[in-house]
């Protein structure tokens, strides 16, 4: 997928993608937001890998929608198989770049369970 694709398919997003986007810490980034097909999902990014990702991409926005719209490529598949793709993703761009040869995981959780407690 070209990324003209890419933004085009971010816009198409539903409206509260990228509504809650916090940092609890010097350590990550979290972004909550639910896919076009109504999967809660919680994305926790090592703050190195998302400083990364914003230099490649050009800013925080750009990089969260990066984010973003991997995760919603393969959104039917299990919690699991979406963090192993967009990892797979991640590290081979960043590796391309040169910028990472080695990463700190990409988390991803489904928020179903854990928003009951908040």
């Amino acid at each position: 997928m070209s990324h003209i694709q890419d933004a085009q398919q971010c816009h198409r997003l539903p409206p509260d993608i990228g509504q809650r986007v916090y940092s609890p810490g010097p350590f990550s980034v979290t972004m909550d937001f639910t896919t076009a097909s109504g999967k809660p999902l919680r994305v926790r990014v090592p703050r190195s890998v998302f400083d990364q990702l914003c230099l490649h991409h050009g800013n925080a926005y750009k990089a969260g929608c990066w984010i973003t719209v991997r995760c919603c490529e393969v959104e039917t598949l299990s919690i699991e198989t979406i963090a192993r793709y967009v990892n797979m993703m991640a590290k081979n761009m960043l590796n391309r770049d040169g910028t990472m040869p080695q990463m700190l995981p990409i988390e991803i959780f489904s928020t179903i369970l854990s928003t009951s407690g908040n």
